[in-house]
This record gives structure tokens, C-alpha cells and sequence, in this order.
């Protein structure tokens, strides 16, 4: 300020023409002031400002609003509270402070008030909401959570575990009855998924009996208005459960569904639980077969018999004759019908290149391939021919036969086609009668993995002999010896083994029968069963011929009401060839699906589908709330445990707590002079006067 002040003066002091005092005083003030803002800005000085902000504390109260609760309000006893009182309570509570409300079932729904709670979620996930709302109000300051439940949890993890580690205490606030319910319920269904028709499939029913003595239970199993199968047994004791084996035959390929329901009793707290849905996907089991050989031979025949003998199984066989051609005639031209190609001998010596590229060509596009050695193998061509469907090929070519046996490797065992009885028991093959070993030496292709190596008089010569391989759209095995009828014409005291050999073919032909997803487009819904009023969503993938992701497809979806109504829907790419739509709430029925791909015009591939929307009745397979876990969930979070009568009590619980006072915290702002623009402004300003002035006082 002093350097200028005493520049101004210096300047002004005397001028040409001699001016006033008045103004000398003026031009050298504003002279003055440019001078000492830019000296001013040259130090960078900074402007800091202190000051506070108050945050108040923010309590969640969540609801459980699953199906259960409607259960436990019938239950509660005149002295305690309905839900919607509970509710109510909880907000007059919580009145003045800055309370969030929320639902929670299968999903969490922030609420404007806890006014007329609707009970009808399907599922309760109480570990999935309480992460939530940690997630949610992380930014703010979280001082409380108020936890109004049953304590029946059906989905997720268990929610101790997360409280455990929750970041504020949780009240816990128990609703319903805690004593047994008289009750008659199906507490577990067991089925397969996954069936394939013509099979008998079991479905075992595990029924619990609380608060009746004595009677008798009807179960049964049907199909629409159709009872497949049904038993009558007396009730367990009271407490007790009991089990009943029920079953069906897989019919039609296709989604099928199937309910399993028990007798009602006087008196029972719900009859919600005393049925229970199944849906099976059964699979068309029957395989189709291309048997082709290089000459006629027992293994040829033995293998016709084990394969006849599966009722699922249709054999077209084809015996190649010393002229080249087939004694049953052309092969059939359209070879992509057959499921499966079984090689018995095949190439043999007089086989066309012709027909062997044909064969290669099918199992190239998706055919699975099963070879098996014999005396007559051109080894030869098999080498020139099938190397690239093959797990093996000859490497070094020799036309002897040694007589050894099948020498199983650590790596069998856990291997699904050693499904069989003893399957760790490598010494079975042993007993078995010798089979005849190539002498040539086979090179195994990397995707190829060996299931046994070969065995002379004791010693493993460790030399393939069943390898199988699945690489990419080709699946394929060989038996790399000859003699295998032997083991089908055992005597008596090794019937056992050769069992256990006919089942491991069996297994062996079920594993190349079926086929892994190679569908280039996907679509599944998200759950295998919808409840009324659940959200549908379903959710696709869409790969190229590659089985690259493609992302910038057209993937259209038509969905098909239970009365044949055809309904469109466009599926919203999520990236990285992911796809999803939320179809929303649909009436009950059996719904089905075609999805089609396209791009630039082009399709790339479609699926169908379906799933069925129903009553579900998850939320009554308990009718005794669970107020230990609620205790639980409260203790390890450091809150409180309240029975619903007790609710009146939250507002000074929660007063009471040490997270719950406001946080004030303290900021410093701090602003560069230097850099604002106004400054400038000024300078210019000043500077621009004070010139206009000196030209108006005729100063140069």
C-alpha cells in the first residue's frame, strides 16, 4: 500500500498543465487504487470463511410386508397389535423426527406413510432389505433402523449375519404368534428339474404335523384335474413328520406341471401350505442311432443288442461288404437326423472316401461320434479321414493284436460315465475275460481326456484305450479295442462285471446323446415360477456364430397367454450381448414365449420357452413366528428387541440411543483472490478513468 501510495504521489505531484489539488487528488487516488489491487493480486491472497451445518439424525423403519403377515395378524391375541397399528404407532413415534419408511418382502419400496400396508409379497428377503437401506442412506446420518416383522425369512442369506456388521443399531419389533400352530403342511417337495420322457420320475413329499393326534392323510399328485398318484397314510405323532414317495411318468417333451396337495383338517391355521406346485422340463429321450461297420463281427452284433435292448434308442444299422457297398443299401442322405453315429470297424478295407467325408461332415455339425476298433480297421484312412472328429489318431501304424485288459484312470471316477456300481473299483475290468489292443501307437488330442490306458498281463503299458473329447460343437469317444462281446457273454460268477460294463456303455451313449447349449440366443425368465402380482422379467443372451456377445441386436419376443393371446415386447440391450424386459404382473396360467434375433436384416437365431404364474405358498410353510431370530438380529446390532405391544415405547428407545443426536460438522471455504474475474474488471476500470481524465485535462 506505502509503494502505491508513493508512486501515486510521485506521479501527481506536478503535472503539465499545473491542475487543481482537487484534481491531482482525484487522478492520483485512482491511480492509487489500480496500483494497490494489482501489488494486492500479486501476493495470491485467499479469503477464508468458517462456518457449521447441523445434520439431524435420520431413522429407517421398515415393514415387512410379505404374505406371512397376513397369517400373523390373524394369529395375535386381543392384547396386541395389528400391523396397521404397528404401523401407526410407529409414526406417531416417530413424529418430528426425519423418519424414512419402507416395505420389504422379495423387494424393498420406500413409502410416503405406513398407512394401509398392503401384505401380498410373495417371498421375504429380511438380510437383502437391511443391506439396502445401509447402501441407500450411506451419504446421510443413518442413526437407527426399526425393524417390524415376523422374523420368517424365506430368501437370501440369514440376517444375522448381516446385523452383525450393520453400521447402526436396529430395533426389532416382533409380530405374530410364537407358540405352535395346529397345522397339517408339506414342509419340502423333492423332484428332479429335469426329466426325459418315458420315465418314471420320483417326487418325495415331507409333511409335518403339529397339534393333531390322530387321523389319516390323503397326498396326492396331478396334473391339471388328471390324479397320477396318490397314497393314504395314518399322521405322524404331534410335532412329528413323515415321509411319502409319490411318482409320474414323463410324457410329452415339454414344460409339464404338476401339484401335490394333502387333505385338509377342521381347525388348521392356514390352508395355504397344504399344496405345493412342481414344474419338470421333460426332455424327448428317444435317440437316433446310425450304426455303421466295416465288416460284419461280434462286437457289431454285441453292440446292436445292447443298443435294441434301450427302449429309448432307434438303431438304423449298416454292414459295409467286401465290394464296398452296405448290405442293408445306401446310407441314408440326410445323415443330420441321427442324434448319434456309432463307428464299429468303420473305415474298413473297402470303404468310399465318399461316404467317410459324409460321415465327417455330420459330426463336424454337431453330431456326436462314438468309435470303436476293430480287426478290419483301415487304419489308414482313419487317420487320413476322422483325425478331426476323433480324440486319437494312429500315430504310428501297426496291424497286430495283443491281448490285454482295460486299466481305469484316476480321472474315470469322478467322470460321469463311470456312473456305474464300484466305480472306484478299477479291478473289476480285471476279471472280465481279455480283450484284444492295437499295437499301434495313438496321439490324443488335447481336448481329449483319457478315461483308461491299456493293461498286459498286469503291467500298464499306459497306452490310450477310452478316450472322449468335446471340443467345441463336437463330442465324440473311442474304444480303441476289439473283443468287447466277450463281455457280454460271461458266465455266471461274472455277471456282476458285465453289468456293470452294459451300464458304462449306457452312460457313454447318454453323454454323447445329450447336448450342451450351444444356442446362439438364449431367453429364460428369472424365476422357474411367478406368484400373482410378482414383476416377470425375462432376460436373454444373443452370441454369434463365434459365441461372441453381440450387443446391437434386435431381439423380439412374443409371449403367448394361457387363452392364445399373442402379446409383443422389444428386449432392451444391457451390453455385452445381455438383454432384458419386465413384462410386470401377469394373471395365472401357464405363459409361453418365441424370441427372434436380428441384425442388419439377418437372423441370428431364436429360442422359445415358458413359465407359469400361480399361488404361491412359500410365506405359510411356517406358521410359528420366529421372534429368536428378531432378538437375535437386535442384540447383535446393538439395539433392542420389542414385542408389538411394546411399540409405544420406540420414540424414547430411540431418544435414548448414542447415535441418535444431531452432527454438526465445522467447513472451511477458502476463495483465490487472484483468480476472479471482477478484479480485472476493476483494474480496467480504474486505468480507463483515470486516462479519460487526464485527456480531458489536456495531460499527455
Amino acid at each position: 500500500m506505502l509503494l502505491a501510495g508513493t508512486a501515486a504521489w510521485w506521479t501527481y505531484r506536478e503535472t503539465i498543465p499545473m491542475l487543481t489539488i482537487g484534481k491531482r487528488v482525484l487522478l492520483g487516488g485512482l491511480r492509487f487504487l489500480s496500483l494497490a489491487i494489482v501489488l494486492m493480486l500479486l501476493f495470491e491472497p485467499l479469503l477464508q470463511r468458517e462456518g457449521s451445518t447441523t445434520t439431524d439424525p435420520v431413522v429407517a423403519i421398515l415393514i415387512d410386508s410379505s404374505e406371512s403377515m397376513s397369517m400373523a395378524d390373524s394369529l395375535v391375541g386381543d392384547s396386541a397389535l395389528s400391523i396397521n397399528e404397528i404401523a401407526s404407532t410407529l409414526s406417531r413415534e416417530t413424529r418430528g423426527m426425519d423418519a424414512r419408511f419402507y416395505t420389504f418382502g422379495n423387494r424393498i419400496e420406500s413409502v410416503d406413510s405406513l398407512e394401509a400396508i398392503e401384505l401380498s409379497q410373495s417371498r421375504t428377503d429380511i438380510a437383502a432389505a437391511l443391506s439396502a437401506i445401509a447402501d441407500q442412506l450411506s451419504d446421510e446420518h443413518l442413526s437407527a433402523v426399526i425393524l417390524a416383522s415376523d422374523g420368517l425369512f424365506n430368501s437370501g442369506t440369514n440376517p444375522v449375519h448381516v446385523a452383525e456388521s450393520f453400521p447402526v443399531p436396529i430395533l426389532t419389533i416382533a409380530h405374530g404368534d410364537s407358540t405352535t400352530q395346529r397345522d397339517i403342511r408339506i414342509v419340502s417337495l423333492v423332484s428332479n428339474e429335469i426329466a426325459y420322457s418315458g420315465t418314471i420320475v420320483p417326487v418325495q413329499v415331507r409333511i409335518r404335523n403339529d397339534g393333531f393326534s390322530v387321523g389319516q392323510v390323503d397326498v396326492r399328485l396331478s396334473t391339471g384335474s388328471v390324479v397320477v398318484d396318490q397314497q393314504s397314510l395314518n399322521l405322524p405323532a404331534d410335532g412329528g413328520e413323515i415321509t411319502v414317495d409319490l411318482e409320474f411318468e414323463a410324457q410329452d417333451p415339454g414344460r409339464a406341471e404338476f401339484r401335490v396337495s394333502i387333505s385338509r383338517f377342521p381347525e388348521e391355521t392356514t390352508y395355504r401350505n397344504n399344496s405345493q406346485g412342481l414344474v419338470v422340463q421333460i426332455l424327448d429321450q428317444k435317440k437316433s442311432i446310425l450304426l455303421v461297420a466295416g465288416a460284419p463281427s461280434p462286437d457289431v452284433s454285441s453292440f446292436l443288442r445292447m443298443l435294441k435292448s434301450d427302449d429309448t434308442a432307434e438303431v438304423q444299422s449298416f454292414v459295409q461288404s467286401n465290394n464296398g457297398s452296405f448290405y442293408e443299401g445306401e446310407l441314408p442322405t440326410d445323415l443330420s437326423e441321427f442324434d448319434l453315429i456309432l463307428s464299429v470297424g468303420y473305415p474298413g478295407p473297402s470303404s468310399n472316401p465318399v461316404e467317410s467325408k459324409r460321415l465327417t461332415d455330420a459330426v463336424l455339425a454337431g453330431t456326436p461320434f462314438l468309435f470303436v476298433l476293430d480287426r478290419t480297421t483301415n487304419l489308414s484312412v482313419l487317420a487320413r479321414d476322422f483325425s478331426s472328429v476323433l480324440p486319437v489318431r494312429p500315430e504310428t501304424i501297426r496291424t497286430g493284436f495283443i491281448e490285454g485288459t482295460l486299466l481305469q484312470s484316476p480321472s474315470a471316477a469322478s467322470h460321469a460315465i463311470f456312473n456305474i456300481e464300484d466305480r472306484r473299483d478299477g479291478s473289476m475290468w480285471r476279471r472280465l475275460p481279455p480283450i484284444s489292443l492295437n499295437e499301434s501307437r495313438w496321439a490324443t488330442s488335447p481336448a481329449a481326456t483319457v478315461l483308461a490306458t491299456t493293461e498286459v498281463r498286469g503291467i500298464p503299458l499306459g497306452d490310450p484305450l477310452f478316450v472322449v473329447s468335446r471340443q467345441g460343437r463336437v463330442k465324440s469317444a473311442a474304444l480303441l479295442a476289439f473283443g468287447f462281446w466277450r463281455w457280454s457273454l460271461t458266465p455266471e460268477d461274472l455277471g456282476p462285471e458285465a453289468e456293470r460294463f452294459k451300464a458304462l456303455f449306457a452312460n457313454l451313449i447318454q453323454w454323447l446323446y445329450a447336448t450342451d447349449d450351444d444356442r446362439l440366443v438364449r431367453v429364460q425368465p428369472s424365476e422357474r415360477e411367478y406368484a400373482e402380482g410378482e414383476s416377470v422379467i425375462l432376460r436373454g443372451e444373443v452370441y454369434d456364430e463365434s459365441l461372441l456377445p453381440v450387443s446391437d441386436a434386435s431381439l423380439s419376443l412374443q409371449l403367448t397367454s394361457p387363452e392364445g393371446q399373442i402379446f409383443p415386447y422389444e428386449m432392451q440391450s444391457r451390453g455385452n450381448g445381455r438383454y432384458s424386459v419386465d413384462i410386470g404382473s401377469l394373471p395365472a396360467g401357464m405363459f409361453s414365449y418365441t424370441a427372434l434375433a436380428l441384425r442388419d436384416d439377418t437372423e441370428l437365431g431364436s429360442d422359445t420357452g415358458s413359465f407359469s404364474i400361480g399361488r404361491r405358498t412359500l410365506e405359510f410353510r411356517r406358521t410359528r413366528a420366529d421372534f429368536d431370530l428378531l432378538a437375535q438380529i437386535a442384540s447383535r446390532s446393538g439395539g433392542t428387541a420389542l414385542s408389538s405391544s411394546q411399540t409405544d415405547q420406540i420414540g424414547a428407545l430411540l431418544r435414548a440411543l448414542p447415535t441418535f443426536v444431531p452432527v454438526t460438522q465445522a467447513s472451511i471455504n477458502q476463495s483465490r483472490l487472484w483468480q476472479r474475474y471482477p478484479f480485472m474488471i476493476l483494474i480496467l476500470v480504474l486505468l480507463s478513468t483515470e486516462w479519460f481524465f487526464r485527456k480531458r485535462s489536456g495531460m499527455v
